[in-house]
């Protein structure tokens, strides 16, 4: 395949650059929260910005749209136990002994001045779920799932998972960074609806925490996937506080934190080590793991804006700022310019647009990428042991403009320049002194567009510095056209049987973050239409996805949704509260309990059966795509027959695995790390029987903001509070 191709199906074809890399995880599919309408403070808030009332008149520019920025997002609410005897507290059901008496945090309902014995029920899975998420899910508060030695039956009691003798490790850690933000978004959504001191506390000690995987790095900007201790033995004792690794050969992701005692944040076990059950201690070596991905920086990219206003605390206002800042100006632009200079350049995407079939959904109104002349990227340079003397460890003072690297499509070097940047691109796989850890595509993928846009503005809110103000409005409105290119966000959505899923949370998330930075405004309207018509009709609507309908319906109005507002909320809210433990006790934590294709679909909901994919799906997952008259390699979805319930027998006698015809009920879905970001469709779980437990953010995140948008009463004014239950034992 001709390098061009290759370059052209990564920027015409993915939604993002690559999905979560975990660490192992058999199950990953390779993927937010934010505020409502809050009234800004008049004297924060930027004025609507005119684009073209200081450019250079000899510049023809674009239209753009005119825009403001709502900044702060959030006030601090008020503490409704400020001033009285009730003192509030975070966890729930702990237990604290104070002066001879016994305390336990349980709900209290500050309007009727009394404890609560019978709590809402889905208020109190919410609250069991945070439990269980701060105590036994968040390791020095990153956030991984939790491995057994043995089955954890379903009913099992707290005191039996939770022993450390049953703990084996902790996997999926190659995530944390953004489940770690989406950990945040849940405790900021919880602090505005409760507005108690506890919540306060609980949430802003979760910034520090996702600050600390920038300052690991040691390079302002850059975050790691996790922090972790490297040790050398083969194995050796594990630590439920702590995620620790024995042996293994270590990859160009994992690096050495440097000067690790002036980091205040890192637990004690990393310097003095850990304690087997016979005493001996084993040291180990503190690193950091690398190579992050767009979805790691979903997790600050949405959490952080939606934090700003609330911290009471300057330097973590001041951290946010200079590392999301300094993530930004980071970003390497390379340009490949005169394409219609090159006819084959010209010939791959008109092959792209007609060869796309049923998979392809323009509007009339949509950009036509083939008049493009010029591909612009935006580039986040890996830090390996390749580069690692070399590279520039430093805060770049400036957004780049100018880019590092032309590749000239006019030029008789062009194919080798395109194929030393594919090579470059693939640097996750294997480091490469020039590697690219993640890239955003903004002339052409309309996600990428919209995080570039959601950056600018978050830069300009942190700082007011019109470097970045002028960026959003001239570079990327004006001579890139993010907006118009926005609207291609959900143009090309495969069919189910070759469909990564977690694109639709890597570009979701931020776009609500980013309608919700925006205050009423041209360019506010515009991304709400884009919320709709994108990832609402084309993306969204038959993906039974909570998470997504209750951003739709908190940020976008009827006045542009219509009625599927209401459907899209009415779903979420029948949904929700049947979501809880997956193994048939419903206030149990999540875990990879066996769902056999006969147990599925004897439960389906009426009107949902099983299919197969047609000759035509089948055709365009398996054959691929044709680019420059070459064809892509596509991805099987077939497989010599084993005889399972279910399969299905396509003409040339191989199978395929079936699909439900609508999205399942969540409790008939197969176990995920974060639901929302997996396939809805899929029939049948073979998971190791209650061996690997879930964080849980996937049902507090959503219950928290279904709660601050006032779609559920239950819990309302009711809040976790230190209750005298008698004297300590």
């Amino acid at each position: 395949m001709r390098p061009l191709a290759m370059l052209l199906a990564a920027a015409l074809l993915t939604a993002c650059d690559d999905g979560p890399s975990g660490d192992g995880d058999a199950d990953a599919d390779a993927d937010c929260c934010a505020a409502g309408d809050a009234d800004a403070d008049e004297g924060d808030t930027a004025p609507p910005v005119d684009a073209d009332s200081d450019a250079d008149a000899d510049v023809d520019r674009p239209p753009t749209l005119d825009f403001a920025i709502g900044f702060p997002i959030f006030e601090p609410p008020e503490d409704p136990l400020a001033g009285g005897a009730i003192e509030s507290c975070a966890v729930y059901k702990e237990e604290t002994c104070e002066d001879g008496e016994l305390l336990r945090c349980d709900v209290y309902d500050t309007g009727a001045g009394s404890f609560v014995d019978d709590p809402d029920p889905l208020l109190r899975r919410a609250l069991l779920y945070d439990r269980w998420y701060d105590l036994f899910g968040s390791p020095d508060g990153q956030t991984a799932d939790r491995d057994f030695t043995q089955p954890m039956e379903p009913g099992t009691a707290e005191a039996v998972w939770t022993d450390p003798a049953n703990f084996a490790a902790w996997t999926g850690a190659g995530d944390s960074a953004i489940w770690t933000g989406t950990a945040l978004n849940a405790m900021i959504l919880r602090y505005l609806v409760t507005g108690t001191e506890a919540d306060y506390q609980r949430m802003e000690e979760k910034v520090r925490v996702l600050l600390g995987l920038f300052e690991v790095t040691g390079i302002p900007g850059y975050i790691a996937r996790y922090h972790f201790l490297q040790m050398d033995e083969p194995s050796g004792p594990q630590d439920p506080n702590h995620i620790i690794q024995y042996g293994g050969e270590l990859s160009h992701r994992d690096n050495v934190i440097e000067n690790p005692e002036t980091l205040d944040f890192l637990p004690d076990a990393y310097f003095t080590g850990i304690v087997d059950d016979s005493g001996g201690v084993h040291h180990g070596t503190p690193m950091w793991n690398g190579a992050p991905t767009i979805d790691q920086m979903n997790g600050p990219m949405v959490a952080f804006p939606m934090v700003y206003g609330l911290l009471r605390d300057e330097t973590l206002r001041d951290q946010i700022a200079y590392h999301m800042t300094c993530y930004l100006k980071r970003l390497q632009r390379i340009e490949i310019i005169n394409l219609q200079d090159n006819e084959d350049a010209l010939e791959a995407v008109r092959d792209y647009f007609s060869g796309a079939g049923a998979e392809l959904n323009l509007d009339p109104d949509d950009l036509d990428l083939t008049q493009l002349d010029r591909i612009v990227m935006y580039t986040h340079p890996q830090f390996n042991e390749l580069n690692a003397a070399t590279f520039d460890r430093s805060c770049p003072d400036t957004v780049q403009l100018d880019p590092v690297r032309v590749i000239d499509a006019s030029s008789a070097d062009f194919l080798l320049d395109i194929l030393e940047l594919v090579a470059d691109l693939d640097a996750k796989a294997r480091p490469r002194e020039r590697g690219i850890d993640h890239f955003y595509i903004p002339s052409v993928r309309g996600a990428d567009a919209m995080h570039m846009m959601h950056l600018a503005s978050m830069a300009y809110a942190f700082t007011g510095e019109e470097m970045y103000l002028d960026f959003l409005r001239d570079e990327l409105l004006g001579e890139i056209r993010t907006a118009e290119v926005a609207m291609l966000m959900s143009a090309l959505i495969p069919n189910p049987w070759c469909r990564s899923f977690f694109g639709t949370n890597i570009e979701v998330g931020p776009l609500w973050a980013f309608i919700n930075l925006l205050d009423d405004s041209p360019l506010r309207t515009y991304m709400q239409e884009a919320m709709h018509v994108e990832a609402w009709e084309k993306e969204c609507h038959d993906l039974g996805n909570v998470n997504f309908d209750l951003m739709y319906a908190g940020v976008v109005p009827a006045s542009i949704a219509g009625a599927s507002r209401q459907t899209a909320l009415d779903y979420a809210l029948a949904q929700l509260p049947l979501f809880g433990g997956n193994g048939g006790v419903v206030d149990d934590p999540r875990r990879t309990y066996a769902l056999g294709y006969d147990e599925v679909v004897a439960a389906m909901p009426e009107g949902t059966t099983p299919i197969c994919p047609t000759p035509e799906q089948r055709s365009a997952c398996e054959d691929g795509f044709t680019v420059f008259g070459i064809p892509v390699a596509g991805e099987s979805i077939t497989f010599e027959c084993t005889g399972q319930p279910g399969e299905c027998v396509m003409d040339d006698g191989l199978c395929a695995d079936p699909m439900a015809s609508d999205p399942l009920p969540p409790m008939l879905r197969p176990w995920a790390d974060y639901l929302w970001q997996r396939n809805p469709f899929a029939i049948g779980d073979h998971r190791p029987h209650g061996r690997r437990q879930s964080p849980g953010i996937d049902l507090t995140e959503e219950y928290w903001m279904a709660r601050f948008y006032d779609f559920i009463e239950g819990g309302d004014g009711q809040v976790l509070a230190w209750r005298p239950v008698g004297a300590c034992p």
